[in-house]
């Protein structure tokens, strides 16, 4: 049994390296996402250092997978909450981010705002050739 705990814990670490580095990469990514970072992070963390049965490490993916569209659902619905997370999410992807220019950043959030719009826009212009027909 606790080899397959083992196994949970490395497949845990594998998700909290590969989304950090993917906060690092991709410099568009939300808010929701970045705290899903996060909570694999720590739960790595935690169960690393705590001392923790491994076996934990199953259901603790299952959370994390979980939280980001809790998280974008939390964002629509109860904007004062999401303003907390927004905070931690923007602390955490600062320190990841160390040593990339804040205008490659903001440029990188812009031009993905841009497309979003676009999408829509075009989503919408459909809808209404649609509806006219």
């Amino acid at each position: 049994m606790e080899i397959i705990g083992y196994i949970g814990f490395l497949i845990l670490v594998f998700f909290a390296v590969m989304w950090t580095i993917g906060i690092r990469l991709k410099l568009d990514l939300g808010v929701p996402t970045i705290i899903g970072a996060l909570f694999f992070m720590i739960s790595v963390i935690v169960l690393g250092l705590g001392g923790y049965n491994k076996l934990h490490s199953y259901w603790l993916i299952v959370v994390g997978f979980a939280l980001v569209p809790l998280l974008g659902f939390i964002g629509g619905y109860f904007r004062p909450i999401f303003e907390i997370f927004r905070l931690i999410s923007s602390i955490y992807s600062g320190i990841i981010r160390i040593g990339i220019p804040k205008e490659k950043i903001k440029a990188a959030q812009d031009l993905d705002l841009k497309q979003q719009i676009e999408e829509f826009s075009s989503k919408m212009e459909k809808k209404k050739q649609d509806k006219n027909k």
